[in-house]
């Protein structure tokens, strides 16, 4: 069994300027002393046309092989926008057929798991039917996900659909696939008045993948490590304590200012100390 400090330590790649070449982003983040990297696409035309370009995801795959940094997870959260659990049916299906081609995408460039932004409905009320719609849409997604081995990772995040390990535990439970597990973020789960040192422990074998921000209260982006009130030191010791063997990452935000890239190294330092004595 490897110790935390062993495991795949990765990067997302909103920490990275998106106007930098693939050759330079990934040789950034292996010189920051991250593993692998961690893709994102969101509900921006930029980020969506990635999945219908075969040249572009060409150009990711061989810069990840030239570099010889994997893509090992891949974080998905057009879906915010096209929510699988929406009431209305054409947003629905827009949402399905968009997590398929993202299922597909994963499958091409190398990536084992595809983090889904969590949420039966956003910016909507939410109510029995949405989260009924959810686990049906999801359930068809992870039929999609099972057949191009490609693992769904449900992640907690700041809505109180689930925004804790438990919640996406009942969604892993009732579907009963080895390709839905769960992604956890202990910045979230800890923005969102939970504790992550006794809420993550329920997920047992079921998480894949640990994803560290820094947070406060009601408060999910844009605060560097150590500057919140997420408890680094606790959650080390907890994924320690219960075993966990899986993909790690860190995300951050630079907003397109290659001013913040100095950031990618002090986050790598910041968490590589924390888990040292793991």
């Amino acid at each position: 069994m490897l110790k935390l400090r062993d495991l795949p330590f990765g990067l997302y790649e909103k920490s990275i300027c998106s106007t930098l070449s693939w050759a330079d982003k990934f040789t950034l983040i292996k010189d920051a002393g991250y593993d692998y990297f961690e893709i994102s696409i969101d509900a921006t035309p930029e980020k969506l046309g990635r999945l219908e370009d075969r040249s572009e995801q060409l150009k990711i795959r061989r810069a990840s092989e030239a570099l010889d940094t994997p893509l090992y997870t891949f974080a998905f959260t057009a879906n915010r926008f096209y929510p699988l659990g929406s009431e209305d049916g054409s947003i629905r299906a827009e949402g399905i057929r968009l997590c398929k081609r993202a299922i597909d995408f994963a499958a091409f460039v190398g990536a084992r798991t595809m983090n889904i932004a969590s949420y039966d409905e956003y910016e909507k009320p939410r109510n029995k039917n949405t989260e009924g719609l959810f686990l049906d849409s999801l359930k068809e997604c992870v039929d999609h996900a099972s057949i191009r081995g490609v693992i769904i990772s449900l992640e907690t995040m700041d809505s109180t659909f689930i925004d804790t390990t438990k919640k996406a535990l009942q969604y892993v439970r009732a579907i009963d696939s080895a390709f839905l597990q769960i992604g956890v973020d202990p910045g979230n789960i800890s923005a969102m008045g939970h504790n992550p040192i006794t809420d993550i422990p329920v997920g047992g074998g079921h998480i894949v993948e640990v994803e560290f921000k820094d947070t406060r209260p009601g408060v999910v982006r844009n605060i560097f490590f150590g500057e919140g009130t997420v408890d680094f030191d606790a959650c080390f010791r907890m994924l320690h304590e219960i075993q966990y063997q899986g993909f790690l990452a860190a995300e951050m935000w630079c907003h397109d200012d290659p001013a913040y890239h100095p950031n990618i190294f002090k986050a790598a330092e910041f968490l590589k100390t924390k888990m040292a004595d793991y």
